[in-house]
């Protein structure tokens, strides 16, 4: 029997309450995208909103069309995650489609940290994030892609991966970072690609009017002293922020270079530390 692919619909917004609390105060969901009611597990900051995004189908299938919308008003904070995993399916045909777009007012800071995608053999797969911004507003997103399963013998045996992200400043549009894995297309364990590594994490710090260049500085630096990884940050196009890429031969190490990262860009832009307790 072949399976229905999903239309699946989550949208969610919070504001900063009179007690500087961020509550959620506008919630949709469709099946099979879900959430919970926010949580405050920042000891450092209890204001803060910890949403959690579940998936109950356990993976992404072939023709499925995922919409998610997020909003932080001025002065919230919010934290965004997933329950688990990001599974692709094997597709015969089609692809699955993810969209998710980042509404973060005045002086609002969001980040969004979901676990790791890991697509199987001969799954397809696109995704577009829209990280829109406000004056004042921050944004920090991650992304850690596995190379397949291993122990399926199923490295590196997706058929294709294309990522997009963009980052506007009000109604101007900053930067576009675009990626596109298709191993079928050309060998990746190779110098100049992934070479030894088969992890790959990319951190987005979208940051308008912060210094930027002491931000790269302080990610590289961070970057440096992860011994089993590689990678390095740039500045993006018209001071959207940074953006970092970093390559992993395992996923403790790529887990480790994403703390590191999101760990030096969090303490920069709030001043606070990682949450003790996520997961």
């Amino acid at each position: 029997m072949t399976a229905l692919h999903q239309d699946g619909l989550l949208e969610a917004s919070f504001k900063r309450s009179s007690t500087g609390k961020t509550v959620l105060q506008h919630q949709a969901q469709r099946f099979p995208l879900r959430m919970t009611v926010p949580m405050y597990l920042d000891g450092e900051d209890a204001s803060m909103a910890f949403l959690y995004v579940q998936n109950p189908t356990g993976a992404i299938i072939a023709d499925d069309r995922l919409t998610t919308s997020v909003t932080a008003e001025s002065r919230s904070r919010v934290h965004v995650t997933t329950q688990s995993a990001t599974k692709l399916h094997a597709m015969s045909g089609g692809k699955g489609h993810q969209e998710m777009t980042f509404r973060i007012g005045q002086d609002a800071y969001l980040e969004h940290i979901p676990d790791i995608i890991i697509p199987q053999a001969r799954s397809k797969f696109s995704q577009r994030v829209n990280v829109e911004l406000e004056s004042g507003g921050c944004f920090i997103g991650t992304e850690t892609i596995a190379p397949g399963r291993r122990f399926n013998d199923e490295v590196f045996k997706y058929e294709q991966l294309d990522f997009e992200t963009n980052v506007s400043l009000g109604s101007k549009l900053l930067c576009v970072d675009r990626l596109k894995i298709c191993p079928a297309k050309s060998a990746l364990q190779l110098p100049g690609a992934f070479g030894d590594h088969s992890y790959l994490v990319t951190v987005l710090v979208a940051a308008p009017g912060r210094d930027l260049t002491a931000l790269t500085l302080a990610i590289d630096s961070a970057l440096e002293s992860e011994p089993n990884s590689a990678g390095a940050a740039g500045e993006l196009p018209n001071g959207a922020g940074v953006l970092a890429r970093i390559l992993a031969s395992d996923k403790d190490s790529a887990d480790d270079a994403r703390q590191s990262v999101w760990r030096t860009a969090r303490a920069f832009l709030i001043g606070l530390p990682l949450p003790r307790e996520r997961k």
